[in-house]
This record gives C-alpha cells, sequence and structure tokens, in this order.
C-alpha cells in the first residue's frame, strides 16, 4: 500500500527561514516507520564563507534514533539549495555520504540530486516530465523506489535510510531545483 509523506507540523516560518543559533526541533513528518523528525543547530563555521552562509547541522531522527546527518546544511529554501549545488556532506545509517545537485534546466534528464554514500550505493532524485522520483542506482539496472503524484510523495518498500533521505527533500525545499524554472514563472 502506497503512502504519502507530508509534514504535519512545520516550526513557524520566522523561525523556519532564519538560521538555527541552537539545537531545536524545526519539523515533523509521519512515517510508517514512525515520526521522522528533523533538528537543527549551528555547524562548523570555521571559513568565511561556513559564516557568511549560516552552515547549519541537520538531524533526522525516525524512531528516536539518528538516520541522517548533514554536518554543512544551511538554512531551507535558498540556503540549502546554494549548498547542494556547491555540495553537502554527511551520513546515513552511519555510512558517509557526499550529495550534489544539478544545475537548473529545462530538461527533465538535467536536473537531479545525487547522494553517492562510500559503501558503494548511489541514490538519487531525478526529474521526468510530469514527475519525480527517488532510484536506487545499481550494476546495470536503476529501480525506482519513489515517485510523486498528486498529493506528494508515493513511497514502495523504502529501507529507513531512502525514507529519512526523501523527507530531506520534502521539507527543505530542494524539491524545487528538480521542478522545471518555467513553473515558478506560471
Amino acid at each position: 500500500m502506497p503512502s504519502f509523506l507530508k509534514p504535519s507540523w512545520r516550526a513557524p516560518w520566522r523561525t523556519w527561514l532564519q538560521p538555527a543559533h541552537t539545537r531545536d526541533r524545526h519539523a515533523e513528518i509521519p512515517t510508517a516507520y514512525g515520526t521522522c523528525t528533523l533538528f537543527r543547530e549551528p555547524g562548523p563555521r570555521l571559513t568565511a564563507d561556513a559564516k557568511a552562509e549560516a552552515w547549519e547541522r541537520w538531524q533526522f531522527l525516525l524512531g528516536g534514533e539518528t538516520v541522517l546527518e548533514i554536518d554543512d546544511a544551511a538554512p531551507p529554501w535558498q540556503g540549502i539549495r546554494k549548498r547542494l549545488r556547491h555540495g553537502v556532506h554527511g551520513r546515513l545509517d552511519g555510512v558517509p555520504f557526499t550529495a550534489r545537485a544539478a544545475g537548473r534546466s529545462l530538461r527533465p534528464s538535467r536536473r537531479g540530486i545525487r547522494f553517492r554514500l562510500d559503501d558503494g550505493r548511489t541514490l538519487s532524485f531525478t526529474a521526468r516530465p510530469f514527475h519525480l522520483r527517488l532510484v536506487r542506482e545499481g550494476g546495470g539496472e536503476d529501480e525506482v523506489r519513489a515517485r510523486t503524484r498528486t498529493g506528494g510523495w508515493e513511497t514502495h518498500r523504502l529501507d529507513r535510510g531512502e525514507l529519512a533521505l526523501l523527507c530531506f527533500i520534502t521539507v527543505s525545499g530542494v524539491e524545487q531545483l528538480l521542478r522545471s524554472p518555467l513553473q515558478e514563472v506560471f
């Protein structure tokens, strides 16, 4: 049975869009594995860029356990989108990863966000003409793990890590990197 992911609670917009100054809960998404909770806190700001962009550490807890951590995130919407274009680092179920987003393009095949894990797995969010999808890339065959429908993301058989990545995409605003730039015009 497919399920649709939507945040059930998010911090007020004023708090949501400001840089994090202390560790605090910012969003909750109900899932089949329990509630996925996003905590944001100030991250390491050792460089001028890190200070100017207000780098943050994002932590997604699923059933009380940390599943996804992003060490060099930034405030939601424009901040995190910019960071993803340059690349972010973190851990998915304890496995280090690097994630990078492709640039904005009218062609769906040129839009995407790729998470390369150190254990050899690659999970990608890709754009198609009428929907978005989460793909687990494998030897010669890619497996679609989730896709968008009218009501949001439809999921089938996701593991905890894939579900946490989907929660990150849903709540952070980086889903817009996958959408056509023409949608902003209309």
